[in-house]
C-alpha cells in the first residue's frame, strides 16, 4: 500500500510545523543533557565492561603464548634426555655439551641401579654433587612417573641434596635406570616476565596443580597445590578459557586467562584484581565526563543551524508516521526527501523495517542462548525448572499426576576418555536426537521457545554433563510409568555411531519421583529421582528405579 497525500488541513499543519521550529532547538539541547545527566551512572559499568572484554582477549592471548613456549621447552627436555645415555664420556663432558645440558636448566644426570638406589655413573652435574644413593622417595616418584607412561615427573625436591625445586626425568635402561634433575628456574622466569598493573601475574602449576611459578616465592619453594581454584581445575583437565574466582594468595576477587600445555599436562593461568579494571573504569568515567561536557557545548554550537536543515524532513516524516498510525505497519513509504537531507533521514523509512526484523531475529537467538543446552538443543537446568514448575502448577489445578525421570549415562566418561570429548559431545547430540524424537519435541529453531512455552506433556532436557531429566505429565499409575520409561529406553540406549567408524553401546540408569506422591515442588522432586537414579547405579546400572526410602 503507498502512502497518499495527508489530509491534514494546511492550518493545522503550519501550526505543527510552527510547534516544531520553536521548539525544536529545546529538544534538542534537552536530548544532549538527558544522556549527559545519565552518564554519571552508565559509563562507569560500560567501562567496566569493557576492561573485563579487553582483559578476557588479552590474558587468554598471554596464556597461549605461554604455553607454546613451554611446549616448546618440554619437548626439547624430553629430546635431550632420550639421547643423554648414548652419548660417550668425552661428548658428556664437553664444554658444548655440558652448555647445552645447562641452558636447560640439567642439574644432574645419572645411571642408577633400580634395585638399592645406588649411583652407577655420574654423567652430569651443575651445582650439586651426585650422591651415592638417591633417596627412596625419588626412586618411587621415577617408578610412578614411568607406571603413568611418562617421562618428567611432578615437581619435587630432593631434601638430601637440597635442590629446591626440581623436575625428575627417568628412562629405563638395560641396566637400571637412567634420572636427571631440571631446576625449574626457566619456568619461574617465563612467569615473572608476566606482571602487568598492581599485581597482574602469571601462575602455572604442573600435571597435578602443584605451583612451578607464581609472585608468591613461599608457594613456589612448597610446591603448594591449588587445584581447589576452579580454573586450576579446568586447566589440568585441558580447557581454554576465561573465569572469575576468588584467590587464597591475593585475597581478592580476579579473573583470569587460562589454558594447557597439551604433552606436559601444566597449565597456565595469567590473572588480575578485577579491582584493578574497577579503577580503570572510574578513571575512563571521569575523563569521559570531560569529553561529554565538552560535547554537550559543541553540540549546543551545532544545534541551531542543523534546526534550519532538519525542520522540513522532519515534518514530512510525521505526516508519514501518522499515515502508518492509521493504515498499519505495511504502509510502504512513497517520500523521496532531498539529497541535502542527512543520509540518515533519508534511509529512515527502509532502515525502520529492518531494525524491527533484526530485533526480532535477535531476541530469538538470545532466548535460545539463555534456554537452550548448547550442544543438544534441550531446555538447560534452569528452563528446565521454570518449565517444570509451571506445568506441575497447571497438573495440580487439574488434579493429574506425573512424574520426573533423572537419567545418567553409563560409562560416559570413558566415551570421552577413549575417543575424545569429540566423540562424548557427538554422542550427547546423537542421544538427545533419540530423545527428542522419542517424544517427537520441536527441533526448529524458530519454534523451540514457543513449543515449550506451550507446556508440552514431556519436557526432556540436558541438566549439565551425562545427565538428563524428563518431565512425564498425565500420569495415572506406576505402571504406567515403566511402560513409557520402558518404551523410552528401546529406543534411546543402543549402539551409536560416532565420528572415525566408532560404535558405543549406550546404557543409562534412571531414578523415578512422582508427583504429587513423593512431593509438589520441582527442585526436591528432582533431588529424590537423583537419589533413586543413584540406587539404580547401585544395584548395578542400566535399571530404573522408583524413588523409595532406604531402611
Amino acid at each position: 500500500m503507498h502512502l497518499r497525500a495527508a489530509t491534514v488541513p494546511e492550518r493545522t499543519t503550519e501550526q505543527a510545523a510552527m510547534k516544531l521550529r520553536h521548539f525544536f532547538i529545546f529538544t534538542f539541547c534537552l536530548i544532549a543533557i538527558v544522556p549527559t545527566t545519565l552518564f554519571w551512572l552508565w559509563p562507569y559499568s560500560k567501562a567496566l565492561e569493557f576492561e573485563i572484554k579487553e582483559v578476557e582477549q588479552r590474558h587468554l592471548v598471554i596464556a597461549k603464548n605461554m604455553s607454546g613456549a613451554f611446549e616448546r621447552y618440554y619437548h626439547d627436555v624430553v629430546g635431550i634426555f632420550s639421547i643423554l645415555d648414548s652419548q660417550s664420556p668425552e661428548q658428556m663432558q664437553s664444554n658444548e655439551f655440558r652448555a647445552l645440558l645447562n641452558s636447560f636448566n640439567f642439574s644432574l644426570v645419572a645411571r642408577v641401579d633400580n634395585g638399592d638406589g645406588s649411583t652407577k655413573d655420574c654423567l652430569f652435574s651443575n651445582g650439586i654433587d651426585c650422591p651415592q644413593f638417591f633417596e627412596p622417595a625419588i626412586l618411587a616418584l621415577a617408578e610412578s612417573t614411568l607406571s603413568e607412561g611418562r617421562v618428567l615427573s611432578t615437581v619435587t625436591e630432593d631434601q638430601a641434596l637440597q635442590t629446591g625445586p626440581v623436575f625428575v626425568l627417568a628412562r629405563e635402561t638395560a641396566d637400571g635406570l637412567l634420572l636427571a634433575y631440571i631446576a625449574t628456574d626457566y619456568i619461574v622466569a617465563m612467569g615473572k616476565r608476566v606482571a602487568f598493573g598492581e599485581k597482574g601475574h602469571a601462575a602455572i602449576v604442573d600435571h597435578q596443580g602443584n605451583v612451578l611459578a607464581h609472585p608468591n616465592d613461599g608457594w613456589i619453594a612448597e610446591r603448594r597445590n591449588i587445584t581447589a581454584v576452579s580454573a586450576v581445575q579446568k586447566m589440568l583437565e585441558g580447557k581454554t578459557g576465561v573465569e572469575q574466582f576468588f584467590s587464597p594468595a591475593l585475597k581478592a576477587d580476579m579473573i583470569a586467562g587460562y589454558t594447557s600445555v597439551p604433552n606436559a599436562l601444566w597449565g597456565v593461568m595469567v590473572p588480575q584484581p578485577i579491582i584493578e579494571l574497577e579503577s580503570k573504569a572510574i578513571a575512563i568515567d571521569r575523563d569521559a565526563s570531560l569529553v561529554i561536557l565538552i560535547g554537550l557545548g559543541l553540540a549546543l554550537a551545532i544545534s541551531i543551524p542543523a534546526t534550519l536543515s532538519l525542520v522540513r524532513p522532519l515534518e514530512r516524516l510525521i505526516k508519514a508516521i501518522h499515515v502508518i498510525e492509521k493504515q498499519g505497519s505495511s504502509v510502504h513509504l512513497d517520500w523521496q526527501p532531498s539529497v541535502f537531507v542527512p543520509k540518515e533521514i533519508r534511509e529512515l523509512k527502509t532502515s525502520f523495517g529492518s531494525m524491527v526484523l533484526s530485533i526480532e531475529k535477535s531476541r530469538k537467538k538470545i532466548s535460545k542462548l539463555a534456554y537452550f543446552d548448547s550442544i543438544t538443543c534441550l531446555p538447560n537446568r534452569s528452563y528446565f525448572y521454570k518449565l517444570a514448575i509451571k506445568s506441575m502448577d497447571a497438573m495440580s489445578a487439574e488434579g493429574r499426576k506425573g512424574a520426573i525421570l533423572f537419567i545418567d549415562l553409563d560409562g560416559f566418561k570413558q566415551v570421552n576418555d577413549s575417543y575424545g570429548h569429540r566423540a562424548g559431545d557427538e554422542l550427547l547430540l546423537l542421544f538427545s536426537n533419540r530423545l527428542r524424537a522419542h517424544f517427537s519435541a520441536c527441533v526448529e529453531d524458530d519454534a523451540l521457545l514457543a513449543y515449550y512455552e506451550s507446556l508440552p506433556e514431556n519436557i526432556p532436557a540436558r541438566l549439565g554433563g551425562d545427565e538428563f531429566a524428563v518431565l512425564l505429565g498425565h500420569t495415572e499409575s506406576r505402571e504406567e510409568i515403566e511402560n513409557r520409561v520402558h518404551s523410552l529406553f528401546n529406543a534411546i540406549f543402543s549402539d551409536y555411531d560416532l565420528y572415525g567408524g566408532v560404535r558405543v553401546s549406550l546404557t543409562g540408569s534412571a531414578g523415578i519421583a512422582l508427583f504429587p506422591e513423593h512431593g509438589s515442588v520441582c527442585n526436591e522432586l528432582l533431588k529424590l529421582a537423583d537419589v533413586a537414579m543413584y540406587q539404580a547405579k547401585a544395584a548395578g546400572k542400566n535399571q530404573v528405579h522408583f524413588y523409595s526410602i532406604q531402611k
